[in-house]
């Protein structure tokens, strides 16, 4: 059972996990909210510390424009063991606290972007920025999952990297980590294509 100690947004939902070569039952993570900004190491003034003149309205702005979202983070940060097992006992009925650990489950920091003369919005989605002699990406907003982590790193690659994509080898080594690398599966007449690759992929999952 793991608390999300960030000020962002979270949906608890139950799964398995392998730590540590142990399997394990989690549940969560619970919104919350902190003013640091790394687990480890982190400072309960990383947040004050970040406010400026330039970036106090968007600030004041997300606060004022998210009441809602605000409150639901300070009801889940504050919720009693009580309550948050009989949130897991609505997907797992037999559950019982002793069986269960609550744990931190990190965080992770909630990006507020200006976009077209608006003073800041909350960007819930992930996004990859890279300096301009492309030495340095970083992934700002959402913690991806493992199914848009694949395309997170090809659209680095693509970005920073766009020189060697152009090179027979750059190309074959990409074709041959990511076989459907630079083919359009969207494609109707790749349908049957979509279908072989989605086999192997199972295959190798042991899932079939």
């Amino acid at each position: 059972m793991s608390p999300g100690a960030a000020p962002t947004m979270a949906v608890p939902h139950i799964d398995t996990r392998i730590i540590d070569g142990k399997k394990a039952l989690l549940f969560g993570p619970y919104a919350a909210w902190t003013t640091k900004f790394l687990h480890e190491g982190g400072s309960f003034w990383d947040l004050p510390g970040s406010i400026r003149m330039d970036n106090i309205a968007s600030l004041i702005k997300v606060g004022l424009y998210n009441i809602p979202l605000v409150t639901y983070l300070m009801q889940q940060g504050t919720q009693s063991m009580t309550t948050r097992m009989r949130e897991l006992q609505n997907f797992f009925p037999d559950a019982k606290a002793e069986d269960w650990e609550l744990i931190d489950a990190g965080i992770r920091v909630q990006a507020i972007k200006k976009e077209d003369g608006d003073a800041g919005i909350v960007h819930f989605g992930t996004e990859v920025l890279s300096d301009q002699d492309k030495t340095l990406s970083a992934l700002l907003g959402a913690s991806p999952g493992a199914s848009v982590s694949v395309n997170i790193i090809l659209e680095i690659v693509q970005d920073c990297f766009s020189h060697l994509l152009k090179t027979e080898a750059g190309h074959q080594r990409m074709k041959l980590m990511i076989p459907s690398y630079d083919e359009n599966l969207t494609d109707a007449l790749m349908a049957d294509r979509q279908a072989s690759l989605s086999e192997e992929a199972e295959k190798s999952l042991q899932l079939i």
